[in-house]
């Protein structure tokens, strides 16, 4: 009895030990989790939930692939998104990239910048604070702008030919990885001309292997899928107002589009407006939210109705992501000093214009309606054929009804055909003639110009033949020896 009272003696005593053990452990990590609630910008000291927005501003997403394992290039998504590796009896959180806070940047003249990570090598820097082996800087060549130590630069981007180029270093080792380097396919970065924009792909090279940035490279999506990529939406670039003179002949001289172009992101909504003021506030016109990839805005129907003609206009885009309910992009205003293009009427643009920068231009009026008759109505090969005009236009004073009926003064014509060989007694007569060579279906063209110098053109396919001989019986005749 006194060896049984013992034993459970003891066992009771190590039970005691090892709570206490355990209690102490708990309140050694209690503590430590408190400091650094204490001491990391954004902790939540009651919640114990640590919180960072330090690479909510990096723009490079995504994980690539090594023999190392993964790289992340935002602490976004690391695979513990920056988070405590460890399992506790009580809940615990952490937001990501507390503590481990990384992010990599690529900014506006096209250099990166900032560290990637990986769970065995730690960080992988963007950062120059040494000189890259050789080659070393002969990279920059295809640099948009200077890429070297003096600048912390290591690595750029460069958009026409979708390249990435140079160097990223691993501090724990001082090991380099090569980008663009004798690998295929080669380090790359979708631009935005491309569907999907800010997708990278290709491998770069280093000591420890081939590092993929998309598992397009080594077709395993299915089974790992993975990628570097640039985020969030960010839009590149706007043109307006895409109306050049065969869309106003065809479509009315009173319309627009607004296109837009983005480095990254995939669109669900958009949102343009349109006004006659540096303003948006009261619009001509605005699309509200309106859910769509679309890249571009055709100002047609109702919004060409709140348009006048000879007017200046102001426009604005901002784009939603695709989680549609997030907040949108800042508003871009269309303006030719920041990269944006103005790509028709620019010479109307700049009349009586205090911000021709900010503006695109509707037309005066309407414009000219080309129209022409022949006769003969069958056309002959060698015999001349008479061509009229009945061209109309229209004048600022009545800018798209009661066209006018050309006159001399008004309107200037080029006639046209595609028999190369064809003698046209005037091109630039209202009235005019032409002999035709070649018996075939032959294009006739008309282009009539107003004194703005709008100009529409028409056409009609005559099929030019051969007179047909005369044929005359006679009786047949002998004759006798």
């Amino acid at each position: 009895m006194a060896k049984i009272k013992t034993a459970s003696l003891i066992k009771s005593r190590l039970k005691n030990v090892a709570r206490a053990k355990l209690s102490g452990e708990f309140f050694i990590i209690f503590l430590f989790i408190l400091a650094l609630s204490l001491i990391c910008p954004g902790g939540d000291r009651l919640g114990l939930i640590l919180k960072t927005d330090a690479s909510w501003s990096d723009n490079i997403r995504g994980n690539a692939s090594s023999s190392v394992g993964k790289i992340s290039f935002n602490c976004l998504d690391d695979g513990t998104n920056g988070t405590f590796p460890y399992t506790f009896p009580f809940q615990f959180s952490t937001s990501p990239c507390n503590p481990n806070t990384h992010g990599v940047n690529l900014n506006a003249s096209n250099n990166f910048s900032g560290e990637a990570w990986n769970f065995t090598l730690g960080l992988i820097t963007f950062n120059a604070t040494t000189t890259p082996p050789v080659p070393g800087y002969s990279f920059n060549t295809n640099c948009p702008n200077t890429c070297n130590l003096a600048n912390n630069c290591l690595a750029c981007y460069n958009e026409t030919d979708q390249k990435i180029y140079g160097w990223a270093r691993v501090l724990s080792t001082g090991a380099w990885i090569q980008f663009n380097s004798s690998l295929t396919p080669q380090s790359s970065m979708t631009n935005y001309l491309a569907p999907q924009p800010g997708i990278f792909s290709g491998l770069a090279s280093s000591s420890f292997g081939a590092i993929s940035l998309n598992c397009s490279d080594d077709s395993s999506c299915f089974s790992d899928d993975y990628k570097v990529y640039r985020w969030p939406i960010e839009l590149r670039q706007l043109t307006a107002p895409n109306w050049n003179f065969s869309e106003a002949c065809s479509n009315g001289a009173k319309q627009a589009v607004i296109k837009w172009y983005i480095n990254s992101g995939s669109q669900s909504a958009y949102q343009v407006i349109i006004n006659n003021s540096n303003s948006t506030s009261s619009p001509a016109y605005d699309t509200g939210k309106t859910s769509g990839s679309a890249k571009q805005f055709i100002c047609s129907g109702d919004c060409a109705d709140r348009l006048n003609y000879a007017s200046h206009y102001y426009s604005w885009v901002r784009l939603w992501d695709e989680s549609y309910t997030a907040t949108p992009t800042p508003w871009r205003q269309f303006n030719t000093s920041s990269g944006d293009t103005l790509t028709d009427n620019v010479a109307e643009n700049a009349i009586g214009n205090p911000t021709p920068n900010l503006t695109f231009t509707t037309y005066k009026h309407d414009f000219p309606m080309p129209y022409f008759s022949w006769s003969p109505l069958d056309v002959i090969v060698g015999s001349s054929t008479s061509f009229t005009s009945a061209s109309e236009y229209y004048t600022s004073t009545y800018p798209n009804y009661n066209p006018y009926l050309c006159t001399a003064g008004n309107c200037y014509y080029v006639w046209t055909s595609t028999d190369a060989g064809a003698l046209i007694s005037s091109s630039t007569a209202a009235t005019t003639s032409m002999i035709f060579t070649r018996a075939t279906g032959t294009r006739v063209y008309l282009r009539a110009m107003d004194n703005e110098q709008y100009y529409c053109s028409t056409s009609t396919i005559l099929n030019v033949n051969f007179i047909l001989p005369t044929w005359k019986e006679t009786k047949a005749t002998s004759s006798n020896p």
